[in-house]
């Protein structure tokens, strides 16, 4: 689709949404993982269930984040640091206050009521818990709200720079990822070290708090992810270079973050294992971008309504899963079939919600952080013909994706 000299980036539009969609066998799949306790955990496990929400966990919230720098690259350059940053502000800032106010506090009720059916508590206790979690601000407050944290906290960064290169941040990125290409073995030493750095800290910090110290290395993380999305708007060769990966290079990239779930013995094999899935997560997410963009990059109304509501869908998926899976503690299937229910009837109910949020202009506002436009005028992934050059046609706590 093109306005005037605009056009819409529908293959980036389409894979963004699905890295948002993925929440949802994502944590129907953790539901019953070996590795991690998630909040409402069935005392039923799955080794596949266990390797599934480990692959997805690999590259999706990665390549959420990759394009997430893409976007806010994009936009930024077009509209100026404050300009940019306000409407982000807005569009992210609103979901996640009344998500927090209207959602959580729900979510944290359905937790306690499953600790309660799976006898962890006794029932007399449910309102104490209740009130007592709710009175206290901790990690159910965050929950699957995190990357709207994270994600407001790397906008803000991102136009601090542009603030402080005065204006010229896009051509420093496309600069630094020219001197890169030239000197591709300082580089990969550079990488290296920064690995290692990665590695020794992370070995510090959760051994200084197992619990909250994974989280804030796991958080922080994806802002290499970030960063990559603004580089690859910044530089055409880049931005080619993400594209390009085939079947031969996505297989590597599972074979890479499959050796990054191995537990390491010492502080070179924790390096290796860092080094290998940022760029396992890099070939998968490039894979995926190849296909959308030879698969997706044209007007689609199907895939319009996807996008249209993947970011309602992400915001309601997580606590229908909530009930779904406080549901299933009273009965016993297996795993796997439980899964499969779960994960279906939660993208049906969410795809719901969605229909109904979006009758209201004002619910609209508050769990899509957008006004209504019409038609026409509602995309909001368009860029100048000009600025399109770059661009052709938790093993604990931090699965909280």
């Amino acid at each position: 689709m093109e306005t005037g000299n605009r056009q819409r980036l529908h293959h980036w539009d389409f894979s963004r949404a699905l890295y948002l969609v993925l929440g949802i066998p994502f944590h129907a799949a953790v539901i019953y993982s070996l590795s991690h306790e998630w909040s409402v955990a069935s005392p039923e496990k799955s080794q596949l269930l266990t390797w599934l929400a480990d692959f997805l966990h690999s590259f999706r919230m990665p390549g959420f984040f990759l394009l997430a720098g893409l976007f806010s690259m994009m936009l930024l350059d077009r509209q100026g640091a404050w300009p940019w940053l306000k409407s982000r502000l807005t569009r992210l800032g609103l979901p996640l206050l009344f998500a927090t106010l209207l959602i959580v506090p729900f979510q944290i009720s359905v937790q306690q009521v499953a600790l309660v059916i799976k006898g962890t508590v006794p029932a007399a206790d449910l309102p104490g818990m209740i009130a007592a979690q709710l009175s206290h601000f901790g990690e159910p407050w965050i929950a699957h709200l995190w990357f709207l944290w994270v994600l407001i906290a790397y906008c803000v960064g991102l136009a601090m720079l542009q603030v402080l290169s005065r204006g010229t941040l896009r051509a420093r990125l496309e600069g630094f990822v020219a001197w890169v290409g030239d000197n591709r073995i300082l580089s990969l030493a550079a990488f290296a070290a920064i690995c290692e750095l990665v590695a020794r800290a992370q070995e510090i910090v959760v051994a200084a708090s197992p619990y909250y110290g994974n989280a804030l290395i796991n958080y922080n993380l994806y802002v290499v992810y970030f960063g990559f999305g603004a580089l690859v708007y910044s530089s055409r060769k880049l931005n080619d270079l993400l594209l390009r990966p085939g079947s031969v290079a996505a297989l590597t990239g599972v074979a890479l973050v499959i050796f990054a779930q191995v537990p390491h013995a010492d502080l070179i094999e924790h390096t290796l294992k860092v080094m290998a899935a940022i760029l396992g997560a890099l070939l998968i997410v490039g894979y995926i971008s190849n296909l959308a963009h030879r698969h997706f990059n044209r007007p689609d109304a199907r895939v319009r309504k996807l996008v249209d509501a993947s970011f309602t869908i992400y915001l309601f998926h997580h606590p229908v899963i909530y009930v779904l899976a406080t549901l299933f503690l009273l009965v016993d299937l297996p795993p796997v079939l439980e899964f499969a229910i779960i994960a279906i009837s939660a993208g049906l109910i969410s795809y719901a919600i969605h229909l109904a949020v979006s009758r209201s202009a004002i619910a609209m506002l508050m769990f899509n952080g957008a006004r209504r436009k019409k038609a026409q005028a509602s995309a909001p992934a368009y860029a100048n013909a000009a600025q399109l050059r770059a661009i052709p046609t938790e093993r604990s706590y931090p699965l909280r994706g």
